[in-house]
């Protein structure tokens, strides 16, 4: 066990959870449905990173559990202006509207740089880390502010220019000026940070090992980091990896980006074994898997609608505001997205439809989504609308059919609340068929207007393939997918188990996932709806005992009923997939207190030159 969990009470088989930092692990909301999973450009999350040169090592200031710039400024002492104990509240050392220079240390939680003049912090968006800029400050508040970037008087070795002409207006990418190996180094240091301040956990390389004795997962680690019960080469201490055997027999490399820059590229051991006592050298974190080509990788497109000076525009919302800006082209959007949604408004302004205004609440057309299969070639044309009457609707339907090559479905989706949500309750076809398809890794899946789907599909491979990897599946396990959506990570493991049960809180999400599973004729697995708290504990009544636990919860992370849950079934491994390192470590930090061991995780760019980040973990019970 580890030292937290013998802290720990069991009641009816659950251990509870004793102590502040406990109650603090698991007072989380919890999720109300599918569509929250973060797809990486329309959320973002509060985090502060503070980076020296490119080269050395980032420091985290702040977490994504702060909620604002002030929280985060306040949680790592970077208020004030070197006040001592007993001085008195000093008057900040800029001033609104003046101009000044500042040195900037890390990365803000929306890509912003963070600078600081005389020990007082400004949120400058544009700079980088080690960069001296000249800024004229636009807002002062007690601990921090806000400044325009006037001038780069000493630029980062990772500066380059932004390709989209629009990057200075549009909220979406955040990092275009910050070169593709910089991001990813960003993106490992952020991942590095959040288990470290957040869940309390010890990276390899950045602390003294721990020792303990073997549990019951001990031999079970030790296969899966390629170390033996048995004295360890010195090469080994000092984080030497061999190859490891996959499941062909052949050998695999450990997982690399190119051109990792400052950062170690060979992967340290995670633990070795000597005399009986496992030496835990705390949690691997790889280098961040990248993309060969970052660009136009998404899949979907949601584009908000509206009128200026007369005519209808859509594009997307200029940065901190709601005001539309007209955009046909997207360089993280897929071409048949980018084409698609400039024939569909082009139809609109010909036939005179009115757009949504959110001030008034009048208008009709609301947002045009478009989803693309990247192997199928087949497309999705949703049209939100506010209200449930449709004008010249045959016209419409015959005229996107005409001009979107390769649409297989046409829906309008019924959205009357004055929301800043897209998507409403009612959704019918117009023409087609109700769902498109697209395929990851030889598995089929149908997509409907509302379903969950990752939005970067080549990546979803790279990610999905890690997670089978880490559940170490032989073809005798049970796995349970407790956040299965539609069915992707559950049908991709299925193909590798003896048997795979998905559970999700959405039921129009479990439908398409058992008509996935019968569009591949997978019969290995079984999906029920409701919450994965309530149905495990079901399941276990009936005699099924998971070998393996998946988790893909959206971003504010696990549900705390669903760590205890899976806690009380103690799985020999839990594989965690996360798109917000802040809830991952949270959630971590639960896990690791009721006897897992976090062993390694991957990170795994998913959204090319956004502040995010898609990691994916692996785990074993301790005992």
């Amino acid at each position: 066990m580890s030292r937290q969990s013998k802290a720990a009470k069991k009641k009816g088989g659950r251990r509870r959870y004793t102590g502040q930092q406990g109650r603090q692990a698991v007072q989380h909301k919890r999720r109300d449905g599918r569509e929250e999973r973060h797809d990486g450009a329309d959320q973002r999350q509060g985090h502060v990173h503070r980076q020296s040169q490119p080269n050395q090592r980032a420091q985290h200031v702040g977490s994504g559990s702060h909620s604002s710039p002030a929280a985060a400024v306040k949680a790592v002492g970077l208020a004030g202006a070197g006040k001592k104990a007993g001085d008195k509240e000093t008057e900040a050392p800029v001033q609104k509207n003046g101009i000044c220079e500042a040195e900037i240390i890390g990365i803000g939680h929306e890509g912003e740089g963070v600078g600081r003049v005389r020990d007082f912090t400004l949120f400058i968006p544009g700079a980088l880390p080690g960069e001296r800029v000249r800024v004229k400050v636009l807002k002062v508040k007690k601990h921090y502010g806000y400044a325009k970037l006037l001038d780069v008087l000493q630029a980062s070795p990772e500066r380059v220019a932004a390709p989209c002409p629009l990057f200075d207006q549009c909220g979406g990418c955040q990092l275009q000026h910050l070169s593709y190996e910089g991001q990813l180094r960003f993106k490992r240091q952020h991942v590095i940070d959040c288990l470290e301040r957040i869940g309390k956990l010890r990276v390899a390389g950045t602390g003294p090992a721990r020792e303990e004795k073997p549990g019951k997962g001990a031999e079970s680690a030790e296969r899966s980091i390629g170390v033996k019960s048995a004295p360890s080469p010195a090469g080994d201490a000092n984080g030497k990896q061999e190859a490891k055997p996959d499941r062909d027999g052949g050998e695999t490399q450990p997982a690399q980006v190119a051109k990792p820059g400052g950062q170690d590229s060979a992967r340290p051991e995670a633990m070795t074994a000597n005399a009986g006592i496992v030496v835990h050298r705390g949690i691997v974190v790889h280098p961040v898997l990248g993309m060969d080509k970052p660009w136009h990788y998404r899949n979907k497109a949601q584009v908000p609608i509206g009128e200026q000076e007369g005519g209808l525009v859509g594009g997307f919302y200029a940065q901190g505001s709601h005001r539309i800006i007209e955009m046909d082209a997207c360089l993280i959007q897929h071409d048949v997205n980018d084409e698609a949604v400039r024939r569909v408004k082009a139809i609109a302004r010909e036939m005179g439809i009115p757009a949504y205004d959110e001030s008034t609440g009048r208008g009709l057309l609301r947002h045009v989504v478009i989803k693309s299969g990247r192997m199928t070639g087949e497309v999705m044309v949703v049209l939100i609308t506010n209200g449930g009457k449709l004008p010249r609707e045959d016209e419409w339907i015959a005229r996107i059919r005409e001009a979107v090559p390769g649409v297989r479905s046409i829906c309008q989706n019924v959205n009357t609340r004055q929301t800043n949500v897209i998507f409403g309750d009612e959704t019918r076809v117009l023409w087609g068929s109700e769902v498109i398809h697209d395929a990851i890794g030889g598995v089929r899946f149908a997509i409907s207007a509302r379903s969950f789907y990752q939005v970067n599909p080549v990546q979803t491979e790279v990610l999905y393939r890690k997670a089978l990897e880490y559940a170490q599946l032989t073809g005798s396990e049970t796995v349970i997918d407790a956040y299965c959506g539609i069915g992707t990570i559950s049908l991709f493991l299925a193909q590798a188990a003896r048997r795979v049960y998905g559970v999700e809180v959405v039921p129009e999400a479990i439908e398409d996932a058992r008509r996935n599973a019968e569009l591949n004729g997978i019969a290995n697995v079984e999906f029920e709806a409701g919450r994965a708290e309530d149905v495990m504990p079901a399941w276990q009544r009936r005699g099924i005992r998971a070998d393996v636990v998946v988790v893909d919860p959206p971003r504010k992370g696990c549900d705390a009923g669903l760590l205890e849950t899976i806690a009380a079934m103690q799985p020999k491994r839990i594989v965690y997939v996360s798109c917000n390192p802040a809830t991952l470590a949270r959630d971590l930090r639960v896990l690791e207190d009721f006897g897992y061991r976090t062993i390694e995780v991957q990170p795994v760019d998913m959204f090319p030159h956004t502040v995010h980040v898609e990691c994916i973990v692996s785990t074993y019970f301790t005992g």
